[in-house]
């Protein structure tokens, strides 16, 4: 959950509740990218709990890949629309989801990434419907290394969009963008940490922390520099002020 507290300016957050089985997270759109689904429990909690399910292109071929051995178990795995430049995707995997009635579309602007796309496609279905969805991605971060880059991109392209969180689900990690300001990051133990970090990717931020077991006060963070990984939460809530956009992490850790 994102919100403004107008009062003294912090932002909070809880982005564990998109792993949690009550029903606490505020509405996503769940977008499966190219990577393989190793961590079925994780996945199958984000699937359960997401608003709407889009794949981008060669996304396709993970899900038919993780659960092709048992058919009942893939005709679970149904998503709303499959959409990207289609160049990954493969004829059998796309002639199954064609049997389905899944929606596949081809889009072929090369300025965007098929996780982009799926994005197009959100912002698509919010005219229709009169209401903003945050973004849950997953396998988001590893393969490819420009793939992950791309990715964490564009959580520093859609900052600005206060209405709406963007969230990045690998097989360890969730990931999320910190812009510059005051935040609490409201942590839950049966589903995250301890393992953390907070990354000045793109400029370098000057960070104070309360919560972690290292903290730090007015320090200044930067590529080439002091870097803080492998830290740890040490309490329910971490504080963190930067004065620059910043990337937290922190370890997936289902119990």
């Amino acid at each position: 959950m994102l919100k403004k507290n107008l009062l003294n300016l912090v932002t909070h957050w809880c982005p564990s509740n998109i792993l949690a089985r009550d029903g606490k997270t505020k509405k996503f759109c769940l977008i499966i990218l190219n990577q393989p689904i190793t961590h079925v429990d994780s996945f199958n909690r984000l699937w359960d709990n997401a608003s709407f399910r889009f794949v981008a292109d060669g996304g396709s071929n993970r899900i038919y890949d993780a659960f092709k051995h048992d058919q009942r178990i893939l005709a679970r795995y149904i998503p709303d629309e499959i959409r990207g430049d289609l160049d990954s995707i493969r004829p059998e995997v796309r002639s199954y989801y064609e049997s389905k009635s899944v929606t596949i579309t081809k889009k072929t602007e090369q300025d965007s990434t098929d996780f982009m796309k799926c994005v197009a496609l959100l912002k698509e279905k919010e005219k229709e419907l009169g209401q903003t969805y945050d973004i849950v991605a997953t396998p988001a971060l590893g393969g490819r290394f420009d793939q992950t880059i791309a990715s964490i991109n564009l959580l520093y392209m859609m900052k600005d969009q206060v209405e709406r969180r963007v969230i990045l689900v690998s097989d360890e990690n969730i990931t999320i963008l910190l812009d510059k300001g005051a935040h609490q990051i409201h942590c839950q133990s049966e589903l995250e940490g301890p393992t953390c970090g907070i990354m000045p990717i793109g400029s370098p931020a000057t960070l104070t922390t309360k919560g972690l077991k290292w903290d730090m006060v007015d320090l200044k963070c930067e590529f080439g520099g002091m870097v803080s990984t492998s830290n740890a939460i040490d309490n329910d809530v971490i504080e963190i002020v930067t004065d620059s956009p910043v990337v937290w992490t922190v370890e997936i850790n289902l119990k």
